[in-house]
């Protein structure tokens, strides 16, 4: 746990607006927000912290800050943006992030992600009340609504160091996102909890346990649905979706 846990859900070709990601990047800030007082106060911006309330009547001038450049320093807007911030007056041990790359058209696999993680605070061992299924689950579907990812998981970085060998899209996971076309094509394992989502998708978790890759259970069912998953790899990426 000293390391962190994250999530990451990827989605293809899709150019978009800065105000188009700031609406997007608000959506799952104000979700989180009313989830959970963790989430009450964010900070954002490039250049320095910015209370985020202060900002939002204007969010898509950040977002458009963020613009990718290239070696010249020339905005390359088809590369897309970045934009997201951090929970806020918290200690580093209970402080959240939430970045965003967005509004890539490049034909590549996944050009656009989005990240929730706990691992970049000075290297603060999280506090176990944060990194939790409950916690987790609700970031994951706050992502999910505001981003329509074609896939999202949640991980450990111990399990990603057991996992880097692995050449998939699709890696053993604590709780993973399939979107309505990719969840259609896959038989969830029976050892997983299964969630079937309103909009098609599907919520598979290995644990509502903090996951611990010393746990043989835990690392029973995420194996279980990287196999379920493995006929997903045999699709071509980019998709013709």
């Amino acid at each position: 746990m000293s390391e962190g846990f994250y999530i990451r859900a990827v989605w293809e070709a899709r150019p978009e607006t800065p105000e188009a990601i700031a609406a997007r990047c608000l959506r799952t800030f104000d979700t989180l927000t009313a989830f959970d007082p963790l989430f009450a106060l964010w900070t954002c911006g490039r250049t320095g912290p910015i209370d985020l309330e202060t900002v939002r009547d204007r969010y898509a001038e950040i977002v458009e800050t963020g613009v990718s450049r290239d070696d010249w320093g020339e905005p390359e807007p088809g590369w897309g943006y970045c934009c997201g911030g951090y929970t806020r007056d918290l200690p580093p041990s209970r402080t959240l992030r939430l970045w965003c790359h967005a509004g890539s058209s490049v034909r590549t696999a996944f050009p656009n992600d989005a990240m929730f993680d706990t691992s970049s605070f000075g290297g603060a061992t999280p506090d176990p009340d944060i990194v939790t299924h409950r916690i987790f689950r609700a970031a994951m579907l706050a992502i999910v609504d505001a981003w329509e990812p074609v896939k999202a998981g949640a991980y450990s970085r111990a399990l990603m160091r057991l996992e880097k060998d692995r050449d998939t899209h699709f890696r053993a996971p604590w709780i993973q996102y399939l979107c309505p076309w990719l969840a259609r094509q896959i038989e969830p394992p029976a050892s997983a909890l299964v969630e079937p989502l309103p909009d098609g998708g599907l919520l598979m978790s290995a644990t509502t346990e903090t996951f611990d890759v010393d746990n043989p259970k835990h690392m029973s069912v995420a194996r279980d649905i990287a196999a379920a998953m493995a006929p997903l790899d045999r699709l071509p990426w980019p998709s013709r979706s």
